[in-house]
């Protein structure tokens, strides 16, 4: 292992145990250290005390931060313990002035109420990132990471970018800690995107199992062809009827076998699991929204975007799909995308 590597490592390990609240003498181009481990931290090493001998040697007593030993297991064991929520904001952002009716209605199709602007407002809305990690394993193995971004407040999804790119971001102590009721809105649309991207890779499977299968069935075919004409060595007269079905149902059989073998090799098995998630409290332009529908009335809000600087879409009650084409329910005046109003 070179010694560019090696510092990599004992750097990654001091600021990983300090992190976990641990207490970490260990100088750069020190071939060893110390660190007095808080108990979350000792169990995870399994350490003995809460003093800890730290090596780059893979042997000896204590933590060997070196890829030749366990270092990347015991590593994970910390890593396991770390929060999976980032929490940020910013603080300041321009927000859009003046009357909004012209920009509403230019984004918004109301297919089925009359909807007027009531009033616009500023507010601080948090932005919900979710990270996903999606895999199919079958006889291969597919996996992809996706994100998904909801407005906490409407529960739309938006198109932002990440959020830890923008330059304006800082991190956000004062954050409630709970977890946020939009993970099963954001994990309901990230299942709906796995069957598009995962597309070729089940097209791929479906053509090696139907290749598998079309070699299985000519073998065994051929199996049943050689057992209707082969006499047996040494004898003139012909297969009895008898022998020749008894052949041909063992040949079968054995077909059928083979071919649940392939489809339990080909079977496909998909997991989605949450990775992180990083929530982004943004300044925001509320505007509140008067819809009329029949003898219903109600009042809904939008959200003008300071980052992408437009109005976000509505979500659809039933299906949970961003819309800017919207019809409203009779009486609860609830937001339908077109395709649920067409039901």
């Amino acid at each position: 292992m070179t010694a560019g590597i090696q510092e990599e490592l004992r750097t990654f390990a001091t600021r990983l145990l300090e992190r976990r609240g641990a207490l970490v003498d260990w100088p750069p181009d020190a071939p060893e250290g110390n660190a007095v481990l808080p108990d979350e931290a000792a169990h995870a090493l399994e350490a003995d005390s809460e003093l800890v001998r730290l090596s780059t040697e893979p042997y000896g007593e204590g933590w060997h931060v070196n890829l030749a030993g366990d270092f990347l297991e015991t590593s994970s064991r910390l890593l396991d313990a770390e929060p999976r929520i980032g929490t940020f904001q910013i603080k300041d952002l321009y927000l859009k002035r003046g009357d909004l009716d012209e920009a509403v209605h230019r984004a918004f199709t109301w297919l089925n109420a009359q909807v007027r602007v009531a009033a616009t407002r500023p507010v601080r809305v948090e932005y919900h990132t979710w990270w996903f990690l999606a895999s199919i394993a079958s006889e291969d193995r597919w996996e992809t990471r996706l994100p998904v971004t909801l407005n906490a407040a409407s529960g739309a999804e938006v198109e932002l970018p990440d959020p830890l790119a923008l330059w304006q971001v800082e991190p956000n102590p004062s954050a409630e800690s709970q977890m946020p009721s939009t993970y099963f809105q954001a994990e309901h649309l990230a299942r709906s995107r796995v069957p598009q991207l995962a597309a070729d890779f089940v097209g791929r499977m479906d053509d090696r199992l139907a290749r598998d299968r079309r070699r299985l069935r000519e073998y065994y075919n051929a199996l049943l062809r050689e057992t209707e004409h082969k006499s047996p060595r040494g004898r003139a007269k012909p297969v009895e009827p008898e022998q020749l079905e008894a052949k041909k149902r063992a040949v079968q059989l054995e077909l059928r076998r083979k071919l649940g073998e392939l489809d339990e090799r080909y079977a496909m098995e998909a997991v989605l699991k949450p990775l992180v998630l990083v929530r982004t409290d943004l300044p925001s332009l509320a505007v509140d929204l008067s819809v009329h529908r029949k003898r219903a009335r109600r009042a809904h809000t939008v959200y003008w975007n300071p980052i992408t600087k437009h109005l976000e879409p509505v979500r659809c009650s039933r299906c949970g799909r961003a819309t800017f084409s919207i019809a409203f329910t009779d009486d609860e005046v609830e937001p339908l995308c077109p395709t649920c109003a067409a039901k």
